[in-house]
């Protein structure tokens, strides 16, 4: 696998080699495209890489439904109304039952594991078995992400709107430690922090699937002293508000009704009609490390609902330098940046 991957020591892993262009190709668009022109062993050494890609959604896809039903009980919903809310959504988004999620990252397991053996012999049969463990991960996935949103949505509909930024930092909280510590200039140079962000957002985005066609694209764009990258839409809150990427059914809407701010906020990107799934990242990326470091470790401008419907996309920024990062980005989720760190030439 040496010339389609390399271990990340922050990772843990190995993750997809190459420069950004390259990684902003969604990881199933690669290997359809080696198949295609014959290049089956790279389609062999990708379709391992999808599943590191995934895993990591496979774990707090995992535990985060009953972390949320713990915060709502322990912040006073009532067991019933807790208990009929759960049932309301489990109707929504599936058959009245809790999502068998483990049973359906088994089944991805399993058909990436054939299609991998079957790129191995060269059997004419793995393009359709990409495409089923593909879907089978999709699926999964999306209904996943509709849980987890569900479920912030009971907090907003039980405990009000205030809820949401505490639902979410009793859920990430240990990212949070993790994010501070490893990003802080007094740690490592900023430039391996800009490397580590960027190649967190290609990797993570190609598991949630970005891209009306959901094969992980991301959208890269080079401006002096900053890179971007833009999901249309990302597979996961920018998704569910998209007519293209809900079969005409966005999440805001019956059946589902799921909840966006009434109110701009400063743990919603100083914006009203921001899906409360999407503020997770506003918390982990812009007011925590503000707060903690100083800066923002990515600067995002999200979708908003109902502009969202037909087309919304979500940019993510990484700053050659945390000193770029201008004032208007602090202001609109109402922090100053009198602890913005000196250019980093500067500092050596």
């Amino acid at each position: 696998m040496a010339d389609t991957t390399r271990f990340e020591a922050f990772l843990g892993r190995d993750a997809r080699a190459g420069s950004w262009e390259e990684l902003s190709r969604g990881t199933y668009r690669v290997i359809l495209e080696a198949l295609d022109s014959g290049e089956w062993h790279v389609a062999e050494e990708l379709l391992p890489v999808t599943i590191l890609e995934a895993e990591e959604l496979h774990g707090i896809y995992g535990v985060w439904p009953g972390q949320i039903a713990q915060f709502l009980l322990a912040e006073g919903a009532g067991t019933d109304e807790v208990d009929a809310g759960r049932r309301r959504l489990w109707t929504a988004i599936g058959d009245g039952t809790e999502p068998d999620w483990e049973g359906a990252w088994q089944r991805y397991l399993e058909h990436t594991a054939t299609a991998a053996s079957l790129a191995a012999v060269r059997d004419e049969g793995t393009r359709e078995a990409v495409l089923r463990a593909h879907e089978t991960w999709r699926a999964a996935h999306d209904q996943a992400v509709d849980h987890v949103y569900g479920l912030v949505d009971l907090c907003f509909r039980l405990l009000g709107e205030g809820s949401v930024p505490r639902v979410w930092d009793h859920l990430m909280s240990p990212w949070y430690d993790d994010h501070a510590t490893r990003l802080s200039t007094a740690n490592q140079p900023w430039s391996e922090s800009a490397r580590q962000l960027k190649l967190a957002i290609v990797d993570g985005f190609h598991a949630h699937l970005s891209g009306t066609d959901r094969l992980g694209d991301v959208e890269l764009i080079t401006e002096p002293g900053r890179t971007g990258f833009r999901f249309a839409p990302c597979g996961s809150g920018g998704r569910v508000l998209r007519d293209d990427t809900t079969g005409g059914r966005p999440r805001v809407e019956e059946p589902f009704a799921f909840s966006v701010t009434t109110e701009p906020h400063d743990w919603s990107f100083g914006e009203a009609g921001v899906c409360t799934y999407c503020v997770h990242c506003c918390l982990l990326n812009m007011t925590m490390p503000m707060d903690r470091l100083g800066y923002p470790t990515r600067v995002i401008e999200p979708p908003t609902w109902p502009d969202a419907r037909e087309g919304g996309t979500c940019t993510w920024w990484v700053y050659d330098d945390p000193s770029l990062v201008p004032d208007s980005v602090y202001e609109r989720v109402g922090r100053t940046p009198d602890r913005r760190p000196r250019p980093q030439e500067e500092q050596q």
